[in-house]
């Protein structure tokens, strides 16, 4: 009993610091129950961003994406606090770009969320060479690392006309999230929008516009949308179905004050399908059709939050 007595008192003698590098090298979260300064140690923000990396690092050098995916999972209060995640990402080199979107997206993680939509590269049309990286993160000069190397698959250059944005006869603009079937990924998740705060995400994606660096695209026009107008679409009905079931006045003034700059036909709506490649919502594409409003896109939020009302 003195022996154990002895081992707590040098425990609780020794500086934060050093109880943090003990709980991070251990690997075992039992360890915060040693004594209240381990504790401490064991819940500051720093001691986690630093065991979570460890962590991942211990099981593999290189594929790390599950790992990563199934700490947060595994703790809960860890993946409510963003500014976890912001310290973990920023610390990863070579960070897959489709795991820290998932992940920020199931979680709520806005600000972050924010700034993986803008991320994009700026390429040269006669070289194929990237000369700038927009992957700017929280901090001003701070640029994410991201793998890059799948930007050039076939299937991406196949959907060019869709995905990339000219800014000049040699430059072209190539969005991250565009990319890669990303957008197809967050569709299932958006299966699952149903709270307030899922909704104000949602609302925070239609309105995020890219932040061309000056230098590079001059005076090209900044007011551009950083989703493509398939998952813009998917954002816009399931936000103005779930407004509607939630009865919430507030919310419904956010959506019809947003601003779509993207130019959608009624031919854009049709020919947007489902993660099971089914029409998106043939109901909806009638309602239009039956209201003669097939040629009025330019009210298509009015539309959707008129259609989920009556329905």
């Amino acid at each position: 009993m003195d022996n154990t007595n002895n081992q707590h008192n040098v425990f609780n003698k020794l500086p934060a610091s050093i109880l943090s590098t003990v709980f991070v090298l251990a690997q075992n979260p039992q360890l915060s129950l040693l004594n209240k300064n381990m504790h401490y140690a064991s819940q500051q923000v720093d001691t986690v961003c630093k065991y979570i990396l460890q962590y991942i690092l211990s099981i593999t050098k290189h594929s790390f994406n599950s790992e990563l995916r199934s700490i947060f999972e595994k703790y809960t209060r860890i993946n409510m606090n963003e500014i976890v995640g912001i310290l973990v990402f920023r610390k990863i080199k070579g960070l897959d770009y489709e795991t820290a979107l998932d992940i920020a997206f199931e979680y709520r993680w806005t600000n972050i969320l924010n700034k993986l939509l803008k991320m994009y590269v700026v390429i040269d049309r006669n070289t194929s060479a990237v000369v700038h990286k927009g992957t700017l993160f929280m901090n001003e000069g701070e640029h994410l690392d991201i793998d890059i190397s799948g930007l050039f698959s076939e299937r991406n250059e196949s959907r060019r006309e869709e995905n990339d944005i000219d800014i000049s006869e040699s430059l072209y603009v190539r969005p991250l999230f565009r990319v890669r079937g990303n957008s197809m990924d967050l569709e299932y998740q958006i299966l699952d929008i149903s709270e307030e705060r899922d909704v104000k995400m949602l609302l925070d994606i239609c309105n995020t516009r890219f932040e061309f660096f000056p230098e590079i695209c001059g005076s090209f026009e900044r007011d551009i949308i950083c989703v493509g107008k398939e998952f813009l679409l998917y954002c816009l009905f399931t936000a103005g179905e779930v407004i509607v079931d939630l009865d919430n006045l507030e919310l419904l003034k956010q959506l019809l004050d947003v601003k779509i700059n993207t130019k959608f036909s009624f031919q854009d709506l049709q020919s947007i399908t489902n993660s099971y490649g089914d029409s998106y919502d043939t109901e909806f594409n009638n309602f239009v059709m039956d209201y003669g409003n097939a040629d009025k896109m330019d009210l298509l939020v009015y539309m959707i939050c008129t259609f989920h009302s009556i329905h």
